[in-house]
């Protein structure tokens, strides 16, 4: 479930992927740790394959990672124009 913190959105890894999937129009996405960072590998709908690392979040009392989803976009707007 989508969490709202401080007027910020946080999506869990299933969320993000399918928010990402969805919001720019994806053929594939996956996630995975590398090097405390999580590993966004993409391939959008023109064939082109690329890579995001982001920092992941822990809300108190919980242990699901999260995603913020500014910073989400930032990172896709900048790497899809």
């Amino acid at each position: 479930m989508v969490r709202k913190i401080k007027g910020e959105y946080f999506l869990n890894r299933t969320e993000t992927i399918e928010y990402l999937m969805s919001a720019y129009s994806l053929k594939w996405c996956n996630t995975k740790w590398v090097d405390g960072l999580i590993s966004i590998s993409f391939e959008d709908e023109k064939g082109n394959r690329s890579r995001i690392k982001i920092q992941a979040y822990k809300c108190k009392k919980s242990s699901t990672v999260r995603f913020r989803k500014k910073e989400l976009d930032y990172e896709f707007v900048r790497r899809l124009g």
